[in-house]
């Protein structure tokens, strides 16, 4: 290859530098040649600075950072990654329940699927459910009567991968319980509310079924009660559940209850018994907000505590409450004896209005108000007796495990 002479050689790579007054910089050599220059009008001069400085704050703080990262990394310090839970950003009242056909569904299934998991166990007795993902570290929310005295617990992801995973804790008396599995970035599902709910709205049931390849089962109908008192296959007493219609594949236990927008409301839960008779063919979910509450208690601590106020209720009837110029509220049918709720001075007919300022309009209301609080926590009801609005405080006790 022949040699090239040029004498553009010795220019710099790109062609000529721009004029010095075109330029965001200068080399030392051309300070003199510029500061003697005829000065450019105020305007532009303020411009040239102004981009200066802009350009040399933007570095500056670049280089600061690089050194900030630079040092954690050198000294072994840890940023820690915060860890993601989806909540629905709207009451589920107000969501539209259209998406909860035709296509609608597709897209729930598909959204949500991926956030459905199998458990499978070994021990005294084998066992198979479904879980939900609630944490993106791996946290699974189940049924506590799925991982009752297991010696292994194996979670199969909705795209066929198995991985170990191991019993955080469980709670008998809710019937849920936390599983752990060692990965990060799982899907996350999205939870709504429960508190709301009206028989009639749409509602899809996902689970993982035994022996089904293919990822989670997908199944539609609609919220046909509220408030149900049902027997837990582990004997235990499950208050104000979800009832629904949507068939439930065996092993979907422990599976999501979705409404019309794809949000939780509920996490299925198999029964012995139901106070209703006519309550055969159906199929019952937990509150989602109980879920919650319950799993954040046994993250934090390995199990659950369980405020207690000592009475039982129902939903204030439509007519009653008109009359009594309400639109709902929790009545108070019995109070037990040497409770809070006796200590406090409430009654059998008391209806509780508010708790700690919040409008209670059923009784399913109350007790999910009620799960966000601990043992000891003062509270504040409005309660309607005899047409008269009063105010009662209370301090929560502590409800047994036996």
């Amino acid at each position: 290859m022949p040699f090239d002479g040029d004498d553009d050689d010795d220019l710099p790579v790109g062609g000529a530098p721009l004029p010095p007054d075109d330029r965001l910089w200068r080399h030392p050599s051309e300070l003199g040649t510029a500061l003697a220059a005829p000065p450019a009008s105020a305007d532009a001069s303020a411009t040239r600075l102004w981009a200066v400085a802009v350009v040399a704050g933007l570095i500056g703080s670049a280089l600061s950072l690089g050194f900030v990262a630079a040092s954690g990394r050198l000294s072994g310090d840890v940023v820690e990654k915060p860890v993601v839970e989806k909540v629905a950003v709207r009451p589920i009242a107000e969501l539209s329940t259209a998406s909860s056909s035709g296509r609608g569904v597709i897209t729930i299934a598909k959204t949500l699927s991926p956030s459905i998991i199998r458990i499978e166990t070994t021990g005294a007795q084998s066992t198979t459910g479904s879980g939900i993902l609630v944490r993106d570290d791996g946290y699974v929310a189940t049924n506590a009567h799925l991982v009752d005295a297991v010696s292994t617990v194996q979670v199969v992801m909705s795209d066929g991968t198995n991985l170990p995973g191991s019993v955080v804790g469980r709670d008998p008396m809710t019937d849920i319980a936390v599983v752990k599995i060692d990965r990060g970035n799982v899907p996350v599902a999205v939870l709504g509310s429960a508190i709301d709910l009206q028989p009639g709205q749409p509602a899809i049931a996902i689970g993982s079924p035994i022996g089904v390849g293919g990822g989670p089962s997908v199944t539609v109908g609609v919220v046909s009660a509220v408030g149900r008192h049902v027997t837990g296959l582990s004997g235990a007493d499950l208050h104000e559940m979800v009832q629904t219609d949507a068939p439930i594949a065996e092993g979907s236990s422990g599976g999501a209850l979705c409404d019309g927008s794809g949000a939780v409301v509920g996490m299925i839960t198999s029964v012995s018994s139901a106070d209703d008779p006519s309550a055969s063919g159906v199929s019952f979910a937990i509150p989602i907000e109980i879920v919650r509450a319950v799993a954040d208690d046994i993250i934090a601590t390995g199990s659950a505590r369980h405020a207690w106020l000592g009475l039982e209720g129902a939903d204030l009837g439509t007519v009653t409450a008109q009359g009594m110029g309400l639109t709902g509220g929790a009545r108070i049918t019995k109070v037990s004896d040497d409770s809070p709720a006796k200590q406090a001075g409430l009654l059998p007919d008391d209806v509780i209005t508010s708790l700690d300022g919040a409008k209670i309009t059923s009784m399913t209301a109350f007790v999910v108000a009620l799960r966000a609080h601990h043992p000891g926590d003062l509270l504040t009801l409005e309660v309607m007796r005899s047409n008269s609005l009063q105010t009662i405080t209370i301090t929560l006790g502590e409800k047994n495990h036996a």
